[in-house]
């Protein structure tokens, strides 16, 4: 009799495969919407800028924005969980058939956001905080759904130049919003 995981097991795996998105995305051949990459980016947000704020405050000088602001990602806690539905529908169709059921569990929202925003923390370099901090304050003033969308038209050039170059993308966007 095989034993059925528990859900932080079943979670941990599903992550594993975001963790490594080459892996999860080289098996199929699907992208995101750009609504869905929007989406995505609106759920992880505020782990995300918790995450960057954690990482890059403590290297950047006191009148650095994300010192003065340890909280930015509480402004988006609403447009995160507006934004969950599409974002799972998104994170689904790179991750795979095998991981899509259990996003459908009520664990899989948080367990998404916890460990793939540190994931992607992990990235950041303290070199790399003055300009993470500039463009944060730059973008500081609009709306959520603007950013999100602003860094989804960014990753969608990221996305073409890969694509010429063979590279697959973590977070890959449909060429022209076609899914």
């Amino acid at each position: 009799m095989t034993k059925t995981p528990s859900p932080l097991v079943r979670g941990a795996l599903m992550l594993a495969a975001l963790a490594a998105p080459a892996a999860a995305t080289a098996q199929t051949s699907s992208c995101l919407t750009p609504r869905e990459g929007e989406a995505v980016l609106l759920y992880l947000a505020p782990d995300l800028l918790a995450q960057a704020t954690r990482t890059c405050a403590p290297v950047l000088g006191a009148s650095a924005y994300l010192r003065r602001n340890p909280d930015l990602g509480r402004r988006y806690i609403d447009a995160s969980a507006d934004a969950w539905p599409t974002a799972r529908a998104g994170i689904a169709k790179v991750a795979g058939p095998d991981v899509a059921p259990l996003l459908d569990s009520a664990f899989a929202a948080p367990a998404v956001s916890s460990l793939v925003a540190p994931l992607v923390a992990q990235e950041i370099k303290a070199a790399d905080c003055p300009q993470i901090d500039r463009i944060l304050s730059l973008v500081a003033p609009l709306p959520p759904q603007n950013i999100a969308g602003i860094a989804v038209a960014f990753l969608q050039l990221a996305n073409d130049r890969d694509r010429k170059t063979g590279r697959r993308s973590p977070l890959p966007i449909c060429v022209n919003g076609a899914r």
